[in-house]
């Protein structure tokens, strides 16, 4: 497994957590930051090997909620010493199906994507992920040797009703998306979208088949192989959280630094609930087999001063339903019980 993916499967899972919502609103930060510090720790958090383990404890002080979405927000990340970044922020609010939803912004030097989120919706969706993370902090070699042992148990993992259901949430919160397309701003409304799947998994063979897929796929992808391989050095980890503070876009947060230690090399992921929309701070990996180190961290964050890039309404609107009939059309194969696709 090479150290980005490590990074990658890091920053994934504290995605996940974030954007939650908590009473208050947090200090307002500047709106513009600086290149983000080092890492450092308080009296309670020198980083060694063995010190605060995780355990239950831990995961019952880790805090993943971020700042309730607010138009105005938003968090730059950077990685290594590239110079081009990726920025989130919430950038206007749009009635939506009878709910107020916030338009999400994904942004960079050559790209940018809005997302329409229903926020209590993402809430509900968050819950499911935020279970699993507890369960994964309470004991993570545990974790890992119960459901990932094989490909199999992975497929299982990712496949098994609890984990269909968080996902279809996790759409459901998603009502539109919308995107610059040759200078002209396209959206595709995912309305329909949530249970057209429910009905393709409420069917007794998707599952059968999407975990038979899977495995086949991870398999020949020599994803068992690596898997093998994690699963032999993983007596050989430790892993611990301590609490700590970093140096975010140019202010101090506090935070919860957890790390997975192995004498060829070492992953840290800060996450503070300081820190709007995502509550990733920094993540590094480093030694490992090719021996470099790689790190991601915010560069900058704000509670106002967000710009929207895709502003006004679109110049058309696409059914995303319209993709899924051309797909289902195409597979000679019917719409799910009870879902009218036209």
């Amino acid at each position: 497994m090479t150290k980005l993916l490590f990074v990658l499967i890091m920053i994934i899972g504290l995605a996940l957590s974030g954007c939650g919502e908590q009473p208050g609103t947090a200090d307002e930060g500047d709106s513009e930051g600086t290149d983000a510090g080092e890492v450092t720790a308080d009296e309670s958090g020198d980083r060694e090997a063995g010190d605060s383990e995780v355990s239950g404890a831990v995961s019952a002080i880790l805090d993943l909620e971020t700042p309730e979405l607010a138009v105005g927000q938003w968090i730059e990340y950077g990685a290594d010493d590239i110079q081009e970044t990726i920025t989130l922020s919430v950038v206007a609010t749009e009635q939506n199906r009878g709910t107020e939803c916030y338009w999400v912004q994904l942004s960079s030097d050559d790209f940018v994507a809005q997302i329409l989120v229903d926020p209590s919706g993402l809430n509900v969706a968050l819950e499911g992920y935020e279970e699993t993370l507890d369960e994964f902090m309470a004991d993570p070699a545990a974790y890992i040797r119960e459901n990932m042992a094989d490909a199999e148990g992975m497929a299982d993992m990712f496949g098994n009703e609890e984990s269909m259901d968080m996902a279809l949430d996790f759409i459901s919160a998603i009502r539109m998306i919308k995107f610059d397309q040759q200078g002209m701003i396209m959206a595709i409304d995912l309305e329909g979208v949530p249970e057209f799947l429910e009905g393709m998994m409420d069917d007794p063979s998707f599952k059968d088949q999407f975990q038979q897929g899977f495995a086949e796929g991870f398999s020949e992808e020599g994803g068992e192989e690596g898997l093998n391989e994690f699963l032999a050095e993983l007596d050989n980890m430790e892993f611990a959280a301590v609490e700590t503070e970093v140096e975010a876009g140019g202010q101090t947060v506090k935070g919860m630094e957890f790390s997975i230690i192995h004498p060829d090399g070492e992953l840290v992921a800060v996450i503070s609930s300081e820190l709007p929309l995502i509550p990733l701070a920094y993540a590094s990996v480093e030694g490992f087999e090719d021996n470099e180190s790689h790190s991601v961290q915010v560069r900058g964050f704000g509670f106002e001063g967000a710009e929207n890039l895709l502003p006004g309404e679109p110049a058309q609107v696409i059914p995303a339903m319209m993709f899924l009939q051309g797909m289902t059309q195409q597979m000679g194969a019917g719409a799910p019980q009870g879902v009218d696709i036209n």
